[in-house]
């Protein structure tokens, strides 16, 4: 009896002890409802790194609805619907077939708006040493004052006394305008180019041009002088307008006084004033879109001078094949004495690409010996 008793005692006390390890077990178990420590870690990692439920192709379960990973950006603006305007278009011009128009002008406006085949024949310039090439000037050129300061590309250096305005103009323009203001807007510049540039001969076929300046409180002098360059220095056939984008400038000498100065071209040159500032590239968007007259966009800072026969070289290749776009060497004005320089970092020649580097530095890569075997003349365009 003392036997069973004792088993018995065993018995209850291990049934015990497996009952309060269950119920302590059944405690410290996670509910149902609850995640675990490392299910709440990796939904919070979820969270912040959502993946699209492949099995699913991005759709939630029960919902047709695509959910992108993250939301989409909120952007400004208005839908161009390009059908529309085509169809639009397209309606316009079989009407005025159906009329009849055959004004020679709108044609060919409507010809360079459809992107149709060109049909009239380029011819390629051509080289001939020794003889003057037909678009190089015949007398040089004269000063814009005799002997005066910055004449022919020099520098003009000015004297202590000048040295608190100076700083003071570059702290607003950038440049020492100081300087500037004392060089004629017509001044004569040196000719930086190979010599064997001035014996190419070009098709008189040139496509005409309008010329776009975007600037945004631009110092007077140094914006004139680009006009009054431009003017100087281009054949007056092929000249068709200068459009000027006033990007919200907010100086006196670019409101009253600048819409009086450029009356003196009789509508050459036109002054379009953006509402609010636009930023270098969209306002020079605007600008093509001002510009009506030439068959040719040329867009140039509005802080430069074009150079000797500039022209003729710039727009030969776009009117052999005007899906072509140019880009000149540009030598260097130096913002302090205003001398002109030639660029640096091409190659032995001065020919080099324009091209950014990883950091987005732009650097000018010389020319490549491929690149130049494929030429037959040094001063050939190249790619």
């Amino acid at each position: 009896m003392r036997l069973k008793l004792g088993f018995l005692l065993r018995a209850v006390l291990l049934a015990g002890s497996f009952l309060g390890l269950l119920l302590l077990w059944s405690s410290l178990a996670p509910r149902a409802e609850e995640p675990s420590p490392q299910g709440r870690m990796r939904e919070d990692k979820e969270a912040k790194n959502p993946v699209p439920d492949k099995g699913n192709h991005g759709l939630a379960p029960g919902n047709e609805k695509f959910k992108p990973v993250v939301p989409w950006p909120h952007v400004e603006g208005m839908e161009v619907d390009l059908e529309s305007i085509r169809r639009k278009n397209k309606a316009k011009n079989e009407l005025e077939h159906h009329v009849g128009d055959n004004n020679q002008q709108n044609i060919m406006q409507r010809q360079y708006l459809t992107f149709k085949p060109q049909t009239f024949t380029y011819h390629d310039p051509v080289l001939r040493p020794a003889i003057l090439g037909n678009f190089e000037p015949k007398e040089p050129e004269p000063h814009g004052v005799a002997g005066g300061p910055g004449e022919e590309g020099k520098p003009y250096v000015l004297g202590p006394d000048y040295k608190e305005s100076i700083q003071a103009s570059i702290k607003e323009f950038g440049f020492n305008m100081v300087a500037s203001d004392m060089i004629s807007l017509d001044r004569s510049i040196n000719d930086l180019r190979q010599e064997e540039c001035k014996y190419w001969h070009y098709d008189e076929n040139l496509l005409t041009s309008s010329v776009v300046i975007v600037f945004h409180n631009e110092g007077w002098s140094t914006l004139m002088r680009t006009v009054h360059s431009v003017i100087k220095r281009t054949p007056r056939k092929y000249l068709a307008e200068i459009v000027m984008i006033d990007d919200f400038s907010n100086k006196a000498h670019l409101k009253e006084r600048l819409d009086e100065y450029i009356k003196q071209w009789n509508g050459l040159v036109k002054v379009f004033r953006n509402e609010r500032r636009e930023g270098l590239i969209q306002a020079r968007s605007i600008g093509a879109q001002k510009a009506k007259l030439g068959q040719v966009l040329i867009y140039l800072d509005a802080h430069c001078e074009v150079a000797v026969n500039w022209y003729a070289p710039l727009v030969a290749p776009i009117s052999k094949d005007r899906t072509t776009c140019t880009v000149p060497l540009i030598d260097y004005i130096d913002g302090n004495d205003y001398s002109i320089e030639p660029q640096q970092g091409g190659d032995e020649d001065g020919f080099a690409r324009g091209a950014w580097d990883w950091s987005l530095l732009w650097k000018r890569i010389p020319l490549s010996h491929k690149e130049k075997t494929k030429r037959k003349h040094k001063t050939e365009p190249y790619r």
